[in-house]
């Protein structure tokens, strides 16, 4: 019994030695913490592909070819303006091209003629291009930027249908220059009120010769244009309300043109400057400069020249235009144009325009150049120069008042001959060749005969 006990537990021990022992529950092992974004992959991983950007369309630049003609310092102002704005549009190149002013409108018809013109120019006869320009209006952000122009000025680049060519850019007045040394060294004062004729500025210039013992008293230059600023305040002028005829021997204009040629045989206006021998245009600007002259009627462009000249040598300065029947003076001035060139270069040309037409590009340009400016604005609120300011503001004044007369004249297309025809035909009585009711109907027959042409 005891040996079937022993035998059984020995059984049971066996079965239990071949039974595999249970495997123990694996320990847990700390989580890992998930890479942060930065982190580097792992050296087994294959490193993702670097994103190639889309190649960039390559800015595509327009050059702009803008011929240009110059009077002294609006170069250095334009070119100026012209950096400023290619800096701040990389797609315009504008080149600027001089020429000289006596080759401009030959050069400017050859061109347009052939399909060369240039994309922009300044002109001063803009109605002689018109076929060929473009019509910037619907290319401009400002749909009103004709609006805010001389606009007896912006007529002449306005199309029939409204088309605007281009603007007005700086603006010239016929007006005089006195020297105040020789008037205070005489002991006298400039007439005051907002009559003041010319008999008023010339009987002051001889009082002033006779004191201080200078040559002239009064000059005026030998210019058709310079001659009918001078007519205007008594009523005259050269052609009819509307354009259409020419009113050179006109009752105004005999009496006005009887007084200049009369003061110029008394010898208050030097002989040497209508009579002097020469043909064509000719100033009295040195002898205002050598204190040869007391009273000078010019204008606005001889700003700079006498500027510089004249330095601190003795005082002068701008004053207003006679205003008798009217005021008298006469625009002039010259215009911004774009041509058809390309499709292309439309939307550009009118940029460059708009941009050289705001109010703080034109008021650079005008400081800067001693130029006048013709944005309505500017003209009503007036502007500071870094110069001459008061005698700018002067002229700037003298626009205001100009009548339309003189708007009437200088922007006829047969403007020029018929001035030039005005001048030595006066020129011919001046010198006794001819009484001054002859030499103007004779200047009204021929004038007759050029707006017919």
């Amino acid at each position: 019994m005891k040996r079937l006990i022993l035998f059984a537990t020995l059984a049971l021990v066996l079965v239990a030695a071949c039974t595999p022992a249970p495997t123990p529950a694996p320990t847990a092992a700390p989580p890992t913490a998930a890479p942060k974004p930065t982190e580097a992959p792992k050296p087994t991983e294959a490193p993702k592909p670097t994103a190639v950007p889309p190649t960039a369309t390559p800015l595509k630049v327009e050059t702009l070819r803008f011929v240009w003609f110059t009077d002294g310092p609006d170069q250095a102002a334009i070119e100026k303006l012209i950096k400023e704005f290619n800096a701040a549009n990389p797609d315009i190149k504008v080149e600027l091209a001089i020429v000289p002013f006596a080759e401009l409108n030959t050069l400017l018809t050859t061109q347009a003629e052939a399909g060369k013109a240039p994309d922009l120019a300044r002109v001063t006869e803009p109605p002689r291009f018109t076929k060929w320009l473009l019509d910037i209006k619907p290319y401009l952000k400002n749909k009103n930027l004709d609006k805010e122009f001389i606009p007896e000025a912006q007529a002449l680049v306005t199309g029939e249908k409204g088309e605007m060519y281009g603007y007005p850019h700086d603006f010239t007045l016929n007006a005089p220059f006195i020297n105040m040394t020789l008037v205070k060294k005489a002991g006298l004062e400039l007439p005051k009120g907002d009559k003041i004729a010319w008999k008023d500025w010339v009987d002051l210039a001889v009082k002033v010769k006779k004191a201080t013992n200078v040559p002239y008293a009064v000059a005026v230059d030998r210019s058709g244009h310079r001659l009918d600023g001078f007519i205007q305040a008594m009523g005259g002028g050269y052609f009819t309300p509307d354009g259409k005829d020419v009113r050179i021997n006109s009752p105004e204009n005999l009496k006005a043109i009887g007084q200049f040629v009369a003061w110029h045989k008394d010898g208050t206006m030097p002989l040497e400057v209508w009579a002097g021998g020469g043909a064509g245009y000719a100033d009295a600007r040195q002898l205002f400069v050598n204190q040869q002259l007391v009273f000078y009627l010019s204008g606005n462009w001889q700003m700079a020249f006498f500027n510089q000249t004249i330095g601190d040598k003795f005082e002068w300065k701008a004053v207003p235009n006679a205003c008798e029947v009217q005021c008298g003076g006469m625009p002039g001035g010259k215009f911004l144009v774009a041509f058809k060139t390309t499709p292309e270069k439309a939307e550009k040309q009118a940029r460059l325009l708009e941009f050289l037409g705001s109010r703080k590009a034109m008021e650079q340009y005008a400081a800067e150049s001693l130029f006048l400016p013709t944005r309505n604005d500017i003209i009503k609120e007036g502007m500071k120069w870094p110069m001459r300011n008061e005698d700018m503001n002067t002229f700037l004044k003298g626009i205001a008042v100009l009548p339309k007369s003189t708007y009437v004249d200088n922007y006829h297309p047969r403007f020029g001959p018929v001035a030039n025809e005005v001048r030595d035909r006066v020129t011919q009585a001046i010198t006794g060749e001819l009484t001054v009711e002859k030499a103007l109907e004779n200047a009204q027959a021929k004038a007759k005969d050029l707006i017919k042409q």
